[in-house]
């Protein structure tokens, strides 16, 4: 019992001292925590405030088939902007599919102002679309080119004297196949890509969050600076000891 309350008495004292060693050291921690903080708010508030611009697409279509595999798009885009651009001010920060989707893409710009970040936005968007429309065209093409070929199939048949069993019935086959393609074009079997929704822009700069560095900056540099007090302390008992 009395080794109990030996031993609260001590740790009474070892806060009581430690209590002691942080009030006559109470400027320094003060000025050092005032320091860091202040260093933290300067850094803050002369960094280049960074805006963000995001949009989500949908992949086109052609016949219930995306003009594009979604995963093939995004890593084509990576290394095209997000990895070349990855040291400029104006840089691509997110490209990935939304989740549960197969056919949305979303797409996020970074920069010193909303408006650069919009205009490379628009330019990705732009090569995107310009590109799936070329593939729409040349699909196009290619069944309108085949369509004629059996256009013309078709004439030679009719254009045949000879009248025989068969002619009506690959007569028939022509046109169902010419009936089939026509509608592969047809424009509810096509879909473009297109944005969904509008450009969503940031009110204010993401980066840098300065109400935030300025907060870690003063918790840091009041722990850091009652750590030091206490380091100086170990090394003034440590001379004492030895001194001794």
């Amino acid at each position: 019992m009395e080794k109990e309350i030996r031993t609260i008495q001590e740790d009474e004292i070892d806060l009581k001292e430690l209590f002691k060693t942080l009030w006559q050291k109470r400027v320094f921690i003060v000025v050092f925590t005032f320091v860091i903080t202040v260093l933290g708010a300067v850094y803050a508030f002369t960094r280049t405030p960074i805006y963000e611009a995001k949009v989500v697409i949908e992949i086109g279509k052609i016949n219930n088939s995306r003009i594009e595999n979604t995963q093939n798009l995004i890593k084509k885009l990576e290394i095209l902007y997000k990895d070349k651009d990855s040291e400029q001010v104006t840089k691509v920060t997110k490209i990935n599919d939304i989740k549960k989707t197969s056919d949305l893409l979303e797409i996020s710009v970074q920069s010193s102002s909303n408006e650069s970040a919009l205009e490379k936005l628009k330019e990705i968007i732009s090569s995107i679309k310009k590109e799936h429309s070329k593939k729409i065209k040349l699909h196009k093409n290619y069944i309108l080119k085949n369509i004629e070929n059996l256009e013309k199939q078709k004439t030679l048949l009719e254009s045949t004297k000879d009248d025989f069993e068969e002619k009506n019935k690959i007569k028939f086959e022509l046109l169902s196949k010419i009936d089939n393609l026509k509608l592969e074009i047809a424009d509810e079997k096509i879909l473009e890509t297109k944005i969904l929704g509008k450009f969503i822009t940031s009110k204010y700069p993401i980066k840098p969050k300065k109400k935030l560095i300025v907060v870690v900056s003063f918790v840091t540099g009041f722990i850091l600076s009652i750590f030091l007090v206490f380091f100086m302390q170990f090394i003034k008992s440590f001379k004492e000891d030895e001194n001794e």
